[in-house]
């Protein structure tokens, strides 16, 4: 039998991010109940940048022309799978819509939006929202 690992799927790297690890976040293996070890085995993590684009000025800069571009390349390897896109601008780069932790169709399986864990986030700071976010990432696959 063949086991399919969820697909996490972010903005890009950190400014001191590594592009060959993607998403290795103790932060969000947190969010998933896991430790860092379990986490980065039960997921295929991937970016949609390999480097981190900048500053606008309030925050970090998402191109999303060029990110639809790139999404489009990534989605073809996303048949049939389930699809964790981390941050809102991550899923509209894939033109998926849908409200946070809920899965909707895509690509011939199934995706949902985990809110972007940055410090910036206010959907974090209502721990409603933060249990809510565990009990769906330990649920997973």
């Amino acid at each position: 039998m063949v086991t399919r690992k969820i697909v996490l799927i972010g903005q890009a790297p950190s400014r001191t991010g590594k592009p060959s690890r993607p998403l290795a976040s103790a932060k969000l293996a947190a969010i998933c109940g896991l430790t860092t070890g379990q986490y980065l085995k039960k997921f295929r993590r991937l970016n949609v940048f390999n480097i981190w684009p900048g500053k606008n000025g309030k925050g970090d800069a998402f191109p999303l022309a060029r990110a639809r571009t790139r999404a489009a390349r990534l989605a073809k390897n996303l048949i049939c799978g389930q699809t964790v896109f981390v941050g809102i601008k991550t899923a509209e780069a894939f033109s998926f819509k849908s409200a946070p932790l809920r899965w909707r169709k895509f690509n011939g399986g199934k995706a949902a939006i985990l809110p972007h864990p940055s410090g910036i986030n206010r959907w974090w700071n209502d721990p409603d929202n933060k249990k809510r976010a565990k009990r769906f990432m330990r649920a997973l696959g």
